[in-house]
């Protein structure tokens, strides 16, 4: 079988992803009374917010990420073991995938040394390289927010050491519920090249209760080359165009509205080497339009084309380098321009501009345009996939040849090149994104490129030398005016894949093997454990969950929305047969939906069926004929006993011991029981947790179900919520429960600044037990479970820190570990004894005989308090910080030591009353965090 076939995508779903799952931030920010014209509750969005909402508010809690963050850096980690532990802790290791980059949005060439590249991910963070894409190293903090957006340099003589990137996705961000949850923190700045990078605090949100700040949504960033008296920086964010005189420490609107009005969503903002700045800001703002401005932005001059349609979403711009004056504009503009009716049959439109600079301020005369909508490359070619698709502009970039101003580069889904500026339709090429002419059900993609395209850019000095960023990664090509344009892949060492769900074979000690679910790219497979080996994807879409039967037997891979497949893969992670196994009359499947293999016969599997949970009793009957089609062969669907409107199945396991034993549970609380679910139609027992022991089940979703494979009575369950308690455990097989989240939780009823638990394992290791939870703010672990007392010690700090973990995956035989993250790939550890991870006893040690004495008087304070430091044996550098809970520093010292104590004051009188956490470390290991109460 060719290796393309893997790229399989099933029937009419086969795509979606790539349609319906784009989602606009501010649905999730309703909190603050905005609204969205784009709400529909489909796809990934309908499933993240599910899983992520506060349920008594029915919204992300605004800034929550910013907050979950700096709770996160009060926890204990791994790194505090270093001078104390007797054994060292695991060795983590990224296992990749290596050659598999995650959606990106950010990218830049080096002015001043074109082997310098910089990328940034959605959300695995920046990158760099220094040998043109051959090889790439994470710049950033994996403890801060790495969700990167754009990116620029400084290009004056003796100031290309300077770069300025954004963070917070405001259109597709994922796994966010409509954006809530990966919201930035706003422009960070870097003076060595892009080496080492510090925030501009004048851009990072001061009250995250709240979705009020610029820098929380930054779509673009650019200097001004031709201003060689001031620093001058322009930032295009959500409800405007934001500017800096001073480097990025102040800042100041210079278009657009405040966020408490009516204002724009979509913006962007471009600036010619001789200073004139482009704007754009979309048609729901109180200042919408095209603008220009030849003065830094002290004046505006609006010089949108009288016939320019009256609704617009977003517009982005493409200055020409060979001539200034000419300038385009691709645009998503509903109901104008050129429609485009996709595979689905739904219709959008999107029109393009091309804007020449005549005299005066380029306004009325003094500009001349054209509209060159009609010759999008809208049903163009023969494909389903061929025409101009924009996603609603999620995907949208226009570029200009720096040698040649007809030559011009559009991407959406796909990129386009016109070599007479789009006059007309003859002359226009497809160079990248699908494949030519593919069709379902078997979609590919361009050879070594991605679909959907977000930034374009040439080679400095080398006008055929392209980049392309997208959702794949970077490509590259060497000539851009190639009649078949050839691409080559930079995504190696560029790990920032975005993964769902993994699996390992269970059976086979030292067994490499590791699949799992991507988002936007597929199924990938790995046979090896070298992090530099290549993945194979073994079959395309949002990959969902996976699963590898014993020794290898059989493969099973889902996509989006429930349509599986089982098959056998060949020593390279290719399908050599398969069949879709999925159930005849399955319906209202998760986005990311969930089944089991019964773990004492691998050919019993219990599936997520919408209100229903449905088993196999012998999978091994459905043959290997490559077919299409759901099937009905020995699937049973189990009545429905799930209460409510919407409300479906959403975890669900199967326990070793004792067999034959099913949990499930769903998006509203609930959790079952099946006993002897193998055979009949078992009736379930419904074992939500009630106002036992305190341990009263929220309303919320059931992210997980983890269950000891000695002694199925042992289960724990997750909710992934914000603001309710999040981890539950019975020992009784869920006659009772009792609270174990413990310092999860920064309030014992779950509020406040907590992660979200995506998922939770019970790990036998000898004769003791290692529990695991994947949060949104990193792995955790813990020997021993102590109810709401529970310590939860962070794991692979320094190689996973904060990023999102999604799933986790062990194997008891050789004590195998495999963590899925939504940002940088698969992490793995073989964890054959306690000792190999920190523990909570390692905690408690470390905080009776290795910690700072620290004092606070007064406290409650009026804002005027002295902080005193005690017992100190170190010569290290002491640092005194004061945060305020959505994670913003407020107050910083640092000292070198040279006593065994200290006292420092502390001014927090310019700050709102509120709690406020006291940090005292030696920058190292010795961490100390009290609480300062303002009143």
């Amino acid at each position: 079988m060719k290796k393309y076939f893997s790229i399989l995508l099933i029937c009419a779903v086969v795509a979606a992803m790539y349609w319906f799952n784009r989602t606009k931030v501010v649905d999730a920010h309703a909190v603050d009374g905005f609204s969205s014209p784009w709400s529909k509750k489909t796809g990934r969005k309908a499933y993240e917010l599910e899983r992520l909402v506060d349920p008594a508010t029915g919204k992300i809690p605004a800034g929550i990420r910013a907050k979950e963050l700096a709770y996160a850096a009060t926890l204990p980690n791994d790194l505090m073991a270093a001078s104390f532990k007797s054994m060292s802790s695991a060795s983590w290791i990224n296992r990749g995938p290596y050659n598999v980059g995650g959606r990106t949005r950010a990218f830049a060439v080096d002015a001043s040394n074109s082997s310098v590249l910089l990328a940034g991910s959605a959300a695995g963070g920046l990158w760099r390289s220094t040998n043109a894409g051959q090889n790439w190293n994470c710049v950033s903090d994996k403890s801060k927010n790495m969700a990167i957006t754009c990116i620029a340099q400084d290009k004056r003589i003796g100031k290309t050491n300077v770069w300025y990137s954004g963070t917070g996705e405001a259109y597709g961000a994922s796994p966010s519920g409509g954006g809530a949850y990966y919201l930035g923190n706003g422009i960070y700045k870097s003076i060595d090249g892009g080496v080492s990078w510090n925030l501009l605090s004048a851009t990072s949100p001061n009250s995250p209760q709240s979705f009020n700040n610029y820098g929380e949504l930054v779509w673009n960033v650019a200097t001004n080359p031709a201003d060689l008296t001031n620093d001058a920086v322009f930032a295009a964010c959500v409800a405007g165009i934001y500017k800096s005189l001073d480097g990025g420490t102040t800042w100041t609107q210079t278009k657009g509205t405040s966020l408490s009005i009516g204002y724009s969503y979509f913006t962007d903002v471009q600036v010619t080497s001789t200073g004139v700045i482009y704007a754009t800001l979309s048609s729901d703002g109180g200042q919408k339009g095209i603008w220009r401005s030849a003065n830094n932005g002290a004046n505006w001059t609006n010089i949108t084309p009288s016939n320019f349609p009256s609704v617009y979403d977003r517009i982005v711009i493409g200055i020409s380098p060979a001539d200034e004056n000419q300038v385009w504009f691709l645009a998503h503009t509903p109901g104008f321009g050129a429609p485009d009716t996709n595979y689905l049959g739904d219709v959008e439109w999107n029109s393009l501009w091309k804007y020449k600079y005549l005299s005066g301020t380029g306004a009325a005369s003094g500009g001349l345009w054209n509209n060159y909508s009609q010759n999008l490359p809208s049903s163009f070619g023969v494909g389903p996939f061929d025409q101009f698709s924009a996603q609603g502009g999620y995907d949208l970039v226009v570029k200009v040849k720096p040698n040649d101003t007809n030559v011009v580069f559009i991407g959406g889904t796909n990129v386009y090149r016109s070599t007479n500026g789009f006059q007309d339709k003859t002359q226009i090429a497809y160079i990248g994104g699908y494949k030519p002419a593919t069709n379902l059900p078997i979609v590919e993609s361009y050879i070594n490129h991605h679909p959907d395209q977000h930034v374009l850019e040439f080679l400095p000095g080398n006008p055929n030398v392209l980049y392309s960023a997208h959702d794949g990664g970077i490509s590259v090509t060497q000539n851009c005016m190639a009649s078949t344009v050839v691409w080559s892949s930079l995504s190696n060492s560029y790990i920032t894949s975005m993964f769902y769900t993994v699996a390992i074979d269970h059976a086979m000690p030292n067994n490499p093997i590791v699949i799992g679910g991507l988002q936007d790219n597929g199924t990938q497979y790995t046979n090896s454990t070298n992090p530099q080996t290549l993945w194979t994807q073994s079959r395309g879409a949002d990959g969902s969950y996976c699963a590898i039967a014993d020794s290898q037997k059989m493969y099973y891979m889902s996509i989006q929305n429930g349509k599986m497949m089982k098959g056998t893969l060949n020593s390279n992670g290719n399908f050599q047969n398969f069949a879709r196994i999925d159930p005849i009359g399955g319906k209202n499947y998760l986005f990311i939906n969930p089944y089991t293999l019964d773990p004492n016969n691998n050919n019993i599997m219990y599936l997520a069926g919408g209100k229903n949970v449905w088993r196999n009793h012998d999978l091994s009957q459905i043959p290997l004929l490559n077919t299409w089609d759901s099937v009905q062969t020995n699937w049973t669907m189990f009545p429905d006993t799930v209460a409510g409107n919407n409300v479906r199945v959403s975890a669900i396991t199967a326990c070793k011991v004792p067999a034959n034993r099913v949990y499930y549970g769903t998006t509203n609380r609930k959790v079952f029981r099946l006993d002897s679910a193998n055979a009949g139609t078992p009736i379930p027992k419904d074992i939500t947790g009630t106002a036992v022991n305190g341990a009263l089940f929220p309303t919320g979703n059931v992210s997980c179900i983890a269950v000891d494979p000695r002694d199925g009575n042992k289960v724990m369950v997750a909710f992934s919520n914000y603001n309710v308690y999040s981890v539950f455990y019975s020992d009784n097989g869920g006659t009772t429960w009792t609270k174990a989240a413990g310092n999860l939780e920064q309030n014992v009823n779950g509020t406040g600044n907590g992660p979200s638990v995506r998922w939770l394992s019970i790990m036998p290791v000898g004769n003791k037990t290692v529990y695991w939870a994947a949060t949104s703010t990193g792995l955790y672990a813990t020997d021993t479970l102590m109810g709401t007392s529970t310590v939860w010690v962070q794991q692979a700090t320094n190689e996973i820190g904060n990023m999102v973990c999604t799933m986790i995956d062990y194997r008891e035989s050789d004590g195998l570990v495999v963590v899925a993250t939504h940002a940088q790939g698969v992490f793995s550890a073989n964890i054959t004894s306690v000792n190999d991870i920190y523990t909570a006893v390692d905690y408690q040690k470390q905080a009776h005989s290795n910690e700072f004495s620290v004092a606070v008087f007064p406290n409650p304070t009026d804002g005027l308090c002295s902080v005193f430091v005690q017992d100190i044996n170190t010569i290290s550098e002491i640092e005194v910080s004061v945060f305020a809970l959505d994670g913003k520093r407020v107050s910083y010292s640092k000292r070198k030591n040279t006593d065994t104590h200290f006292a420092i004051d502390i001014d927090l009188r310019a700050f709102p009353a509120g709690i406020y956490n006291l940090q005292v470390s030696d920058g190292n290991k010795r961490n100390t965090t009290k609480k300062i109460v303002k009143k």
